[in-house]
């Protein structure tokens, strides 16, 4: 796990990079606060965190994604969240109308923590979403300044979520969460004065702007924070409830040579070493989720010929189930398209989604 010391050392060199980046610029070119270093030290906690507790990530695919957005999380309750890892990565694929602050950034995921504190019985759920540009691709060999990641950093979106009562819904902790960061932020502005003392001379006290852009930010990102929370809460359902439908592999663009030399390995040690090879390399296994509900989304979905549709949007219903029906499980009320002549036939056609067995 990631020390304090190695956390110091991230920050100190982020710090150590900025000023050295800046120094390269004309005093009126350069930022007048610190946003940048935040933003950048915010994503390399949670990356270091991530790599410390090894490099979980679950993509979901743009049929299931689609669906997500379309499921409602309104009564999803703190209890019924399980978390496969204490940190991990949420791949969603680009979402194009998602933006948390510059328009040309989407958002594309988010690093969950989920940690407790014995000691104190304290429970927190830690959401960092990720950005990425617009028109940037994979094979972007658009011309860079040295300077880009100062003036045109990645967006962040930044939230910890109290999951102390298990029986609070999701949506009710998340946003108590926001309304006690922005007071707290709103009393730390309160407390600060307007001037401080430096050595010869008075100057004003820039923090209070800069904790006044904050609160702006946290709540001009909210909305795109809180439509992004269906897919991060359905997800989180949706890996609980069917894991079966989980495919963990190398991803697509991993070298074939060193797949083959893993495959044909003739003694454990052999495939591990290529293995940590490939994790040197950058690359990573990946957890694919919702091949089943592709397949099912193929064969169930109306095709584009259908006219006067209209979407009767999903939810999670916590199932009884068991003997004398004393367990609970979670079980997918899925979206489905209902049509006005044939409201009652769609209704009944594969909205619930079952993937395997019951299993506690």
């Amino acid at each position: 796990m990631a020390t304090y010391e190695t956390l110091q050392k991230i920050v100190d060199l982020i710090m150590q990079t900025y000023k050295q980046t800046i120094m390269a610029l004309p005093i009126e070119r350069r930022p007048d606060n610190m946003k940048t270093v935040g933003s950048y030290t915010d994503a390399a906690m949670h990356y270091a965190a991530f790599c410390a507790f090894g490099r979980q990530i679950f993509h979901f695919n743009s049929e299931i994604v689609e669906q997500f957005r379309k499921t409602d999380i309104d009564e999803v309750m703190i209890d019924n969240l399980r978390f496969p890892y204490e940190v991990f990565y949420m791949s969603f694929g680009k979402q194009s109308d998602l933006t948390v602050s510059n328009s040309n950034y989407v958002v594309d995921g988010t690093y969950i923590s989920m940690f407790s504190v014995p000691v104190v019985q304290d429970r927190s759920l830690q959401i960092l979403l990720t950005t990425v540009g617009k028109d940037i691709t994979d094979t972007d060999n658009s011309p860079h300044s040295e300077f880009d990641w100062i003036f045109k950093p990645e967006e962040h979106y930044y939230l910890s979520i109290p999951m102390n009562d298990p029986s609070q819904p999701i949506l009710r902790a998340v946003e108590k969460a926001l309304s006690a960061e922005m007071e707290d932020k709103q009393r730390s502005i309160e407390k600060e004065p307007s001037s401080l003392e430096v050595p010869g001379k008075v100057v004003n006290n820039r923090r209070p702007e800069s904790l006044k852009r904050e609160m702006r930010e946290l709540e001009e990102g909210y909305p795109a924070f809180r439509e992004a929370l269906k897919l991060i809460i359905n997800g989180l359902c949706y890996i609980s409830a069917y894991s079966d439908d989980i495919e963990t592999k190398w991803p697509a663009d991993t070298p074939s040579p060193l797949l083959e030399k893993i495959i044909n390995a003739k003694k454990p040690k052999e495939a591990t070493r290529t293995e940590s090879k490939l994790i040197s390399m950058g690359y990573t296994k990946i957890h694919f989720c919702g091949k089943a509900f592709e397949r099912l989304n193929k064969n169930s979905l109306p095709t584009g010929r259908e006219v006067k549709a209209h979407w009767r949007r999903g939810h999670w219903r916590n199932q009884p189930w068991g003997p004398k029906l004393s367990s609970r499980k979670l079980i997918w009320i899925m979206p489905v398209i209902v049509h006005k002549d044939k409201a009652e036939s769609l209704a009944e056609a594969g909205h619930i989604y079952y993937v395997s067995e019951e299993k506690e």
